[in-house]
């Protein structure tokens, strides 16, 4: 299969990450559930991930915790600073991960909640700025659009919290791996990433990076910590880690981390190259496209077809994998008029060749050319 779908996961898994995998499972134990030397081991591993983490980002002395994905990592951030009363700034851009707690607190009537649309699918920080209000405590946006790419200015947007006194939280699912995000030099207090996309490593891992705030626990439990104690423990990361992690996946995660930052140049060249050519390609034919051009994203449409039957085509006639649908960010497609129909989305991975691209193309213009026979 031509695989065309990193946006959801990546395909390509290094064999430092499979290595991890299996030596993990080779040596099981539960970390910080046990004195044994395996248990240690197990222990350090987790710790030199958060400490890998933290460095890749650039969040000095920040805390790192371990979730199932990304999509806890923003609940845990969302809903445990929830501030009664207040008042959270987002964007039209965001995943359902972001908008639908924000929501659901909304509904609840326990605060009031403002999305930004902004022009032409970008944010600026004066279309935020214009938003914020007096009970304004959050401002949640996406580090890239899983819809179209697009990457909006953090630094700007970060300066403009800052001096504010508002908290920023930064949404990196589709942008780690691809590009370097500087939690302090941007002033991100909150960082939520997954770990099995652009960092290659497995699902089941994601991660919330933060600090100076306060995050009240969505979990109760045994932590291996204060046992004795039936109240949770209040400091991280066991204050906001209760039952078993997924050690075998955080050990993968360490090797998929430290192979992507050796990468990181080679892989943006790659695919911002094939970017540039398939939206070339698809633009020379007509066919919309609605994707930043250089971004690992190619989102697009044919007109007279429901993207889930082109990307049913795409997948059953030529073998190539895309995703098809709202890809969870409901209000992007409001906004870019593609509710109904919904967009192809082509998302580039490292392994991705230029035969693979050639291959998509040819296979796009095979189906708008039917199409127009059809109708």
């Amino acid at each position: 299969m031509i695989y065309f779908d990193d946006a959801a996961t990546s395909r390509y898994k290094p064999t430092c990450v499979k290595r991890a995998l299996t030596d993990s499972l080779r040596h099981s134990a539960n970390p910080g559930r046990g004195s044994h030397r395996d248990a240690i081991r197990a222990a350090r591993i987790m710790e030199e991930t958060r400490e890998s983490l933290a460095k890749h980002v650039n969040a000095k002395r920040a805390n790192v915790i371990f979730t199932k994905n990304c999509t806890e990592a923003l609940n845990l951030a969302i809903l445990g600073t929830a501030r009664l009363g207040g008042h959270v700034v987002t964007t039209a851009w965001e995943h359902n991960s972001v908008l639908r707690p924000l929501s659901m607190l909304k509904k609840e009537g326990l605060i009031s909640l403002t999305v930004v649309e902004g022009k032409d699918g970008r944010i600026t920080p004066k279309d935020l700025l214009a938003a914020l209000t007096d009970k304004t405590y959050l401002v949640a946006v996406t580090a890239m659009s899983n819809v179209t790419g697009y990457a909006p200015p953090l630094g700007a947007i970060g300066e403009m919290c800052r001096t504010r006194g508002i908290r920023l939280l930064v949404d990196g699912a589709q942008a780690l791996g691809h590009g370097r995000i500087d939690c302090d030099g941007i002033g991100i207090d909150m960082l939520a990433g997954a770990g099995h996309k652009g960092l290659h490593g497995v699902m089941g891992t994601g991660f919330l990076i933060y600090k100076h705030v306060f995050i009240t626990p969505l979990t109760y439990g045994g932590t291996g910590t204060e046992s004795d104690n039936l109240l949770q423990p209040s400091a991280p990361p066991e204050s906001l880690e209760s039952g078993t992690l997924n050690y075998p996946g955080i050990a993968a995660l360490k090797e998929g981390l430290r192979w992507t930052e050796h990468n990181m140049d080679k892989i943006g060249a790659r695919t911002s190259e094939l970017s540039y050519d398939i939206h070339s390609a698809l633009k020379e034919a007509g066919i919309e496209t609605y994707s930043v051009a250089g971004s690992p994203i190619v989102s697009f449409r044919i007109k007279g077809r429901d993207s889930a039957s082109v990307a049913d085509e795409l997948n059953e006639r030529y073998g190539i994998a895309t995703r098809a649908g709202l890809h969870c960010a409901p209000l992007a497609h409001r906004a870019l008029g593609t509710l109904e129909t919904g967009l192809v989305r082509a998302s580039i991975g490292c392994a991705a060749h230029r035969r693979d691209a050639r291959a998509l193309i040819r296979a796009i213009k095979e189906i708008a050319a039917s199409t127009k026979v059809d109708e």
